[in-house]
């Protein structure tokens, strides 16, 4: 921030403002390489920086990897988000641009002539992060039609919501607990529905109070809600939290939102998603003239009772929007869920069935680029969107995939899904009105103490770069880091 002395008059404030934005928005002057890394070795020499972990990497896009220039380019970093990057990449090059999610409608049993199925209705989940994403009831509507055109006009059985894709694990073994209840931290269940999220409301009635809670929606039955809620002062936003377990009864509520509305709601991840969609389609069912006989279960749940799904028939099939749809809403929103289901996707199709787990997706990602020629020393891939702190990424190894990406014949569908700098998506508040502003295509990384972005650059000279820099455990505020951030990019638009 640019402080300026008093003016006399506003015409000569006007002047001066209008001097400092054309300054602002000037080109960026010539640089070198060299200059580059000597900006950010001065930027984390600075006081604010001086006890982060400041990790850079810059390689011309067609040159020799070898030729790869920066700043602490080996140590190994947390990456947060930016391991989006990595996954959509992977996913781009492995599966294609026009993989889609598939989920199926199987009966087990069979139909009598009065339209009775004498068995289960199976929702065999392909795990689809867009299933049903705004609307359990156009989605269920659709299902019930295809079943009346199937015949069945009533169940004998069950409703079963089989999420065996991605196996039981919703979680990465390395998330932290105080994420697992939140939206942001809703697993990758191979029946992902509604985006696996429910919304909780609390009364506000004034700053200090307790916050009653008011609901849940959709509901949640069977579930147990203990909550310690508080309201905070007005303005001060969402800072309530919801801590519990996959498959577990029991939430909590903790934390505050603010006064002044009346209301306000928070939003959290389903225990169940499974089980949520084989009770809430049941209910469904039941409400428009197909009764459903048996309680609604998962492919889970059956396994426990020593039980399996019978032999099965398929009546319906949707798919999602294609994987270039999907890469380009994970990177521009940074959407943890979608990026953990393609990243369950990674291990199954270099793997085949069985392998939809975070640890044969890792496996899948790390063997993938060191075949491309990329030392994946020290590597370590947690999860596929970023929220895991295990994970280890160097800067080098970061900024050398995205060169690599950037000679596959995919490569278009990739940069696009990428926001730019001041522009759009997650870099649409960094970088506006500076040299770098449109020349830089990134993803964000964020967490507590960590900035981090990874992408490519177009410079003035109108070569390109990809790059790679990582703030980690900086002292100071964000605008602060962000500022530094924005003052490497311009010395990088020179180049």
């Amino acid at each position: 921030m640019i402080k300026t002395p008093p003016f006399p008059c506003q015409a000569s404030r006007l002047a001066a403002l209008a001097a400092l934005a054309a300054l602002w928005h000037s080109p960026a002057p010539a640089a070198t390489p060299e200059e580059v890394v000597a900006k950010v070795e001065a930027v984390a020499s600075e006081t604010a920086l001086r006890s982060a972990l400041v990790g850079f990497c810059l390689v011309e896009l067609g040159a020799d990897p070898a030729t790869a220039v920066g700043y602490r380019m080996d140590d190994g970093l947390v990456p947060a988000s930016t391991m989006k990057a990595i996954t959509t990449a992977t996913a781009i090059e492995l599966l294609g641009p026009d993989h889609r999610f598939s989920t199926e409608l199987q009966t087990v049993g069979s139909i009598d002539d009065d339209g009775t199925l004498q068995g289960d209705l199976v929702v065999r989940g392909g795990g689809d992060p867009t299933l049903a994403a705004t609307s359990l009831g156009a989605t269920y509507a659709k299902w019930k039609a295809a079943l009346l055109d199937a015949g069945v006009k009533r169940i004998e059985g069950s409703v079963v919501g089989d999420a065996s894709v991605f196996g039981t694990a919703l979680v990465p073994d390395t998330w932290q607990w105080n994420d697992f209840g939140n939206y942001y931290g809703a697993g990758a269940c191979g029946l992902t529905i509604h985006q696996n999220l429910f919304r909780a409301t609390f009364r506000t009635p004034s700053s200090g109070a307790r916050a009653p809670l008011a609901g849940t929606d959709p509901k949640l039955p069977g579930h147990e809600f203990y909550n310690e809620v508080r309201v905070g002062p007005a303005g001060s936003g969402d800072n309530g939290y919801i801590y519990g377990d996959p498959y577990g009864r029991l939430l909590t509520f903790r934390g505050t939102v603010p006064a002044g509305s009346g209301s306000f709601t928070i939003k959290g991840a389903l225990p169940d998603p499974a089980l949520f969609c084989a009770r809430t389609f049941t209910e469904y069912l039941a409400d428009n003239g197909v009764p459903v006989s048996g309680e609604p279960t998962t492919d889970r749940l059956l396994a426990m009772a020593g039980k399996e799904i019978g032999a099965r028939q398929r009546i319906h099939e949707e798919s999602s929007v294609p994987l270039s749809s999907l890469v380009l809403t994970t990177n521009h929103k940074s959407d943890n869920l979608m990026a953990e289901c393609i990243h369950r996707a990674i291990g199954i199709g270099a793997k085949g069935a069985g392998a939809g787990t975070t640890s044969a997706a890792a496996e899948a990602a790390r063997t993938h680029w060191a075949a491309r020629g990329i030392d994946m020393t020290g590597f370590y891939m947690g999860d596929g969107c970023g929220l895991s702190r295990a994970n280890t990424v160097t800067p080098r190894q970061m900024a050398l995939i995205l060169h690599a990406a950037a000679g596959h014949e995919h490569f278009g569908v990739f940069r696009a899904s990428l926001p730019v700098a001041g522009r759009s998506g997650t870099l649409k508040s960094i970088g506006g009105g500076s040299a770098a502003e449109g020349r830089i295509r990134a993803k964000s990384g964020t967490m507590s103490r960590i900035r981090n972005y990874a992408g490519y650059l177009e410079a003035r000279s109108g070569k390109k770069y990809a790059f790679a820099l990582f703030v980690t455990n900086y002292p100071g505020d964000l605008a602060g880091v962000k500022d530094r951030i924005v003052r490497v990019w311009t010395t990088m638009a020179g180049l």
